[in-house]
């Protein structure tokens, strides 16, 4: 019985203790990160980009952008504007605010993946070089 409590006793040096604990902490962020960021901002964008897509499908967008290069080439500013009014003005209400409120939402959930991101990453590389783990 003694022999058992010699083996499961684990001398931990303090650089081994912090060492084991940045590797766990790191594995937990990360999976707080893919449970709480990644998969839900994925699915809202992958969902509003299913969305916009049909909704700029619908909306003939290949058209208007033509349009518009051709007012953009000739720098007929004045007839871009015009023609951008006109465009919103001509769409069915419902399907530009289903585009807008898509774009919109992609948007909102795109930053936010990005910004956690930068933030975990940024988080993730502080903790490498920090005094403590330098060697």
């Amino acid at each position: 019985m003694q022999n058992m409590e010699n083996i499961n006793k684990i001398n931990w040096s303090e650089r081994e203790l912090s060492d084991f604990k940045s590797r766990v902490l790191r594995r937990v962020h990360f999976m707080w990160f893919m449970r709480k960021v990644f998969v839900p901002a994925s699915l809202v964008i992958a969902v509003s980009g299913l969305v916009l897509y049909y909704a700029i499908k619908a909306q003939h967008v290949a058209v208007i952008i033509e349009n518009m290069s051709a007012r953009i080439a000739s720098l007929d500013l004045l007839g871009l504007i015009n023609y951008l009014f006109i465009a919103i003005k001509k769409t069915e209400w419902d399907l530009f605010a289903i585009s807008v409120s898509a774009a919109l939402l992609a948007l909102y959930f795109g930053r936010k993946l990005v910004r956690e991101s930068i933030n975990y990453w940024t988080r993730t590389a502080r903790m490498a070089f920090s005094p403590k783990n330098i060697r």
